[in-house]
């Protein structure tokens, strides 16, 4: 090809400047095929003079990292070519916003230190998982429902906030206690059958409570003179007869053959089922006893009275750990009936206040001194009826009664927030943020006591001026999930 192009002589003045020749794909390397070409016309041209040269531009063309659509891209910029999906992964962690195609002047800085800032975070939000979306949570349960599942008529009932007239054994049947009269029902056959009948002498019925897994079907009630008694619902017969015509009845609750009863004039007698008379008598109040509750293992005995005093009594030392020179003080501005034990927890006892105290202490029994205070207090100036700590996850719920109006200068903006309508209502506290996570308004009228299912997933309250008695679904077992939806339908009828 050399030679016959020599041969060609230029007998023709060009009428412009030679303009030199694209390189053909074939023989132009890799690094070159990413470069802009120019497109010019040619008037003339040289095969030999182009032949002769070297394949490299007289110029060298600059790479450009632009795009024809985004002016200046960030460092942190996703490709264009990417799916919706991955689109709204890149917004949601911060690489990708709605600016992306919008043209600017000159590129946004965003350094390395605030990128791995935003996937820490958008990856701890991701994988975290949120107590209130447990499927075991009130939230989950109450607070979906937000309703009751079953209604009981109650006429005739005690309207003595003081009272406990409500009490659900292991064998699920609920008692009620109406006056002179005790009735129970069972939750499964709707049976309902009257129990016994106490004289005008003995006096109402104050307070009542189920024997607990050994013996499910012994049922205790103690009267306002003081006479407590010990029921067999199966056989539907007296057992015991303990006569105190001096003392009147307060709360009572039962730690296997033990039966702990609190008293008007401050002392709590201990009862055994295989004993005809009291076994002990425990002494450190100075008014009535309305509070009485066993730890979970039965170790100690929690009690409040009248004046807002709680004591703690050690079963296996015979011994009250906050009495006596050990001067610890558990004490609230108002009288104590509230008193739940926790099941997760040893030593964690909630205590609820009536007016005009109205809050709710927790604390770690196991750790007490002298003069410490609460590890947290719920204030929601509201009287607490009841309170029960959940089985199967950490949250505390309480019943109430009647608020009372507190000068808005006198309440912290926390617990004035708090307070918001709980009044009559039925609330569920997280633990240990004790922020209300459910909140249900139970009655139209104070509710004057609750008791909890043995699954320690449903409880049932009592309002006496409304005479009523419902059911909530608060909280879900691990292991019944898939038959929630079943039993609550069985329960969806209402006894008028």
């Amino acid at each position: 090809m050399s030679s016959e192009y020599g041969s060609v002589t230029d007998t023709t003045t060009p009428t412009c400047a030679t303009i030199k020749r694209t390189p053909s794909r074939a023989s132009v390397s890799s690094t070159y095929s990413t470069r802009k070409r120019r497109r010019v016309s040619v008037a003339s041209l040289d095969l030999g003079q182009d032949l002769a040269r070297p394949l490299v531009p007289e110029t060298p063309i600059e790479e450009i990292n632009g795009d024809r659509f985004v002016t200046v891209r960030t460092s942190t910029s996703l490709p264009l070519n990417i799916t919706p999906r991955t689109n709204r992964i890149a917004k949601a962690f911060g690489l990708l916003d709605d600016r992306v195609l919008s043209p600017t002047n000159s590129p946004s800085l965003f350094s390395d230190r605030c990128f791995r800032s935003l996937l820490r975070r958008s990856a701890s939000e991701l994988f975290s998982t949120s107590r209130a979306a447990s499927l075991l949570s009130a939230k989950a349960n109450l607070g979906a429902r937000n309703h009751f599942v079953l209604a009981l008529d109650g006429p005739g009932m005690s309207t003595d906030l003081f009272t406990s007239p409500l009490a659900w054994s292991h064998a699920n049947c609920i008692g009620v206690a109406f006056k002179y009269d005790v009735y129970f029902q069972n939750l499964e056959s709707r049976a309902v059958v009257h129990l016994c009948r106490s004289s005008l002498s003995d006096g109402a019925v104050h307070s009542i409570d189920w024997g607990g897994k050994a013996k499910p079907h012994l049922l205790a009630l103690g009267t306002t003179v003081g006479d407590v008694r010990v029921m067999d619902a199966e056989k539907r017969m007296q057992l015991v007869d303990w006569v105190d015509g001096c003392h009147g009845m307060g709360g009572m609750h039962w730690n296997g053959d033990v039966l702990a009863v609190g008293r008007t004039g401050g002392n709590v007698t201990l009862f055994d089922i295989r004993m005809r008379a009291e076994i002990a008598k425990i002494i450190g109040h100075k008014r009535r006893v309305h509070g009485v509750k066993w730890s979970v293992d039965g170790h100690h005995l929690a009690t409040g009275d009248d004046s807002g005093i709680v004591h703690i009594w050690d079963h296996r030392a015979s011994d009250v750990l906050t009495n006596g020179d050990k001067n610890i003080r558990m004490k609230h501005k108002g009288p104590v009936k509230a008193l739940s034990w926790s099941p997760w927890q040893h030593g964690l006892l909630a205590t609820g206040g009536g007016s005009p105290d109205g809050e709710i202490h927790i604390w770690n029994t196991g750790k007490m001194v002298p003069s410490s205070g609460p590890m947290h207090t719920i204030p929601l100036q509201t009287t607490i009826t009841s309170l029960h700590w959940s089985h199967h996850c950490k949250e505390l719920l309480s019943t109430h009664g009647s608020s009372w109006a507190v000068p808005q200068s006198n309440v912290h903006p926390v617990a004035h927030a708090s307070a918001v309508g709980v009044e009559n209502s039925l609330a569920v506290h997280s633990y240990p943020s004790c922020q209300r996570i459910v909140n249900v308004k139970a009655h139209s009228a104070p509710v004057g006591h609750s008791c909890m299912a043995p699954d320690g997933c449903s409880v049932f309250t009592v309002s006496p001026k409304e005479e009523t008695i419902k059911m909530f679904r608060v909280w879900s077992a691990p292991d019944d999930q898939e038959k929630n939806e079943g039993s609550d339908m069985t329960l969806r009828s209402t006894i008028r």
